[in-house]
């Protein structure tokens, strides 16, 4: 099992700057974390595949840089923003293809709004963001986010129920934790619809989001429950860069798993 990381782990860093950071660690899966609209034209995006395959680097997945926009202009009540923003997303999904990546990331809409959206509502928009990257081969996956709707079991059940088989979601650790659950409940609720993981640990009270090996997460239960259930996908590595050495934390976060037997 390869373990990569995200380039959103050096934000602010420019992003073609921060896969090349990922990439010198020693890393050879990434993902993707789009900042602005120009990163997605194709001589950027060419330019960050050229970088990837001369390295022997594999990009596993796309995160777009709109998900603070989502709860208003995907996920929102007014249908002309919807009309004008989805082209967006038609753009992530084909640098996502681009880049040889199987998935793109969606937050979603916040849990808490001025205006209640209806689940329907929200399953019916997250299905049209399915068709389009179905279009370009790419595989829409819903997030669990704390603050979000997602980041709820329920809800997750529910939209499972109304997608069926566009159903794929992107499990996070540190997401589950700030949501006040315990990531296994939703590893167990979920396991055969998570198609690609993310990384930290903890040391809970103190820390939710720590590099991997810095605190008492139990990957080894991690690996073991989604080997069980047959998973087929990849974990990266997604954490902080804020009172860290980001470098030097990830570098000592892949010796970590290099050394673990259960990640042979």
């Amino acid at each position: 099992m390869n373990i990569g990381a995200s380039t959103s782990c050096f934000y602010p860093l420019e992003t073609e700057k921060a896969l090349s950071e990922v990439i010198a660690l020693g890393f050879n899966k990434a993902e993707i974390f789009f900042n602005t609209s120009s990163e997605l034209k194709s001589d950027f995006v060419n330019m960050l595949r050229k970088n990837a395959d001369e390295n022997g680097v594999q990009v596993l997945s796309v995160h777009p840089f709109s998900s603070a926009l989502e709860n208003m202009c995907i996920f929102g009540e007014y249908q002309r923003r919807f009309d004008d923003f989805i082209g967006l997303y038609r753009e992530h999904c084909h640098a996502a293809a681009l880049l040889g990546a199987k998935f793109l990331v969606i937050h979603g809409a916040r849990d808490v709004r001025k205006i209640p959206l209806p689940d329907e509502l929200y399953f019916e928009r997250f299905r049209y963001l399915v068709d389009i990257g179905k279009e370009e081969g790419v595989t829409v996956c819903q997030e669990n986010v704390h603050l979000f709707k997602s980041q709820h079991i329920a809800f997750m059940k529910r939209m499972r129920e109304a997608l069926g088989s566009d159903f794929h979601m992107v499990f996070d650790v540190k997401q589950s934790i700030r949501a006040g659950y315990d990531p296994f409940e939703f590893l167990d609720e979920m396991k055969n619809e998570i198609v690609h993981v993310h990384l930290s640990d903890n040391n809970l009270p103190e820390a939710d989001c720590l590099p991997p090996g810095k605190g008492n997460f139990d990957f080894a239960r991690l690996f073991r429950t989604l080997s069980e259930a047959d998973y087929k996908g990849d974990y990266v590595i997604e954490i902080y860069s804020k009172g860290l050495d980001v470098k030097q934390e990830l570098a000592l976060s892949k010796k970590f798993f290099d050394n673990e037997e259960y990640i042979r």
